[in-house]
């Protein structure tokens, strides 16, 4: 049967070929100037073939090498102090797009611009020769504790972050850099089978978007290690130095214009029920965070604590809770006490409705700086892809 096959194929392509030998000659002798005219068209068509799959590939490659992604998150909040007046109103939180391009198998470069406030967040470039190393250099979240590094799409409170690490990390007025982002060079890896990683960074120590003002570089090193896919502990440090853009009401001894010790630490742990990825609405879990951050600028030293939990209860529905206790200043006991309950729904993959309520405790020292005790009620629409 397979020499027969053989065969017929062999006689097959034997006509074709003969078939085309003539229609050749035909062509040579009998039709020239259609000839001549069907070359011409072939010779001016050419070109079109190329072209095309220039733009195939072009768009192939650009499709495959860039990644563009973004959330937007806006809602409502009330505030009711215990004695004061009532207020509330329609807020936009966000509204970030991002652009990751993979230049090359070891070349990332990332984008990140935010449109409320109309200013690039972050952009760097990585060297990725291993995965035990890779060298970044631009604009990125510090990564000074767990919590900082975190996007706001994965957070439980919508505030979103703990009072400790949104101060600590850049919200003080003394250094005016509420995003927890700075501009340097980072250098990081894991090792062990991705149980540890490590992360050393130089840093201006800054505003985003400036020039170093004090030529003075802050150090920050962090640990973490993953005894288990879904338990990890962290650590972490900085050493350096600050310039003070703006007096602080809660430390009185910078000034403005001055160049002040600016050091931090902090511990933490994260644990869930399971390893989870990118969809947050497929791979929901009994989570439970917590970590202590601490601090001194100048000769003021501040700590915090926080504990904060999510658990599924129902399909889509989360249930979140969060105890955050910060003293801005412990000589001055500037003390103040966040406690949170709340709900989430998400909806698809990163796409979520949140409603919470915190009444926040302070001491009588807080209360005459910010006023008495408040709640404070909030609800959130994050819209991400």
């Amino acid at each position: 049967m397979k020499k027969t096959f053989t065969i017929i194929a062999a006689i097959f392509m034997t006509a074709l070929m003969a078939k085309a030998e003539t229609q050749t000659t035909e062509m040579g002798s009998g039709n020239t100037d259609q000839a001549i005219l069907e070359e011409h068209n072939t010779l001016v068509s050419a070109p079109a073939e190329p072209v095309e799959k220039d733009v195939k590939y072009w768009a192939n490659t650009l499709a495959s090498r860039l990644k563009v992604t973004g959330y937007a998150q806006t809602g409502y909040t009330a505030t009711m102090p215990k004695n004061g007046e009532n207020t509330n109103t329609f807020d936009m939180k966000r509204a970030i797009l991002m652009v990751g391009a993979e230049i090359t198998p070891k070349f990332y470069a990332f984008f990140m611009h935010e449109f409320k406030n109309n200013a690039m967040q972050e952009y760097y470039m990585e060297y990725r020769p291993c995965n035990a190393f890779k060298l970044r250099f631009g604009q990125s979240k510090i990564e000074l504790s767990m919590e900082n590094p975190m996007s706001p799409t994965v957070l439980e409170s919508i505030g979103p972050m703990s009072q400790g690490v949104f101060w600590l990390c850049g919200a003080d007025p003394l250094m005016d850099n509420a995003c927890g982002r700075d501009l340097g060079l980072m250098a990081y890896g894991d090792l062990f089978n991705n149980k540890l990683r490590y992360v050393v960074e130089v840093l201006n120590g800054g505003q985003i978007n400036k020039n170093d003002k004090n030529n003075q570089k802050n150090v920050i090193a962090k640990l973490e290690y993953k005894p288990v896919p879904n338990f990890r502990v962290s650590v972490s440090g900085q050493k350096g130095y600050g310039y003070a853009l703006q007096q602080s009401d809660y430390n009185n001894t910078v000034n403005v214009g001055e160049t002040y010790r600016q050091n931090r630490y902090s511990f933490g742990m994260e644990w869930k029920s399971k390893v989870t990825g990118t969809d947050y609405y497929k791979n929901r879990c009994t989570m439970v965070r917590t970590e202590l951050i601490g601090g001194k600028d100048g000769d003021c030293d501040s700590f915090g604590a926080y504990v904060s939990s999510a658990i599924p209860v129902y399909k889509g529905l989360d249930i979140v809770a969060m105890a955050d206790y910060m003293n801005y200043n412990t000589d001055a006991k500037l003390k103040k006490t966040n406690l949170m309950a709340g709900v989430q729904y998400w909806i698809f993959k990163k796409c979520r409705l949140q409603a919470q309520y915190t009444y926040s405790i302070k001491s009588d020292a807080m209360k005459a700086l910010q006023g008495d005790d408040v709640s404070t009620v909030q609800a959130q629409l994050q819209v991400a892809f």
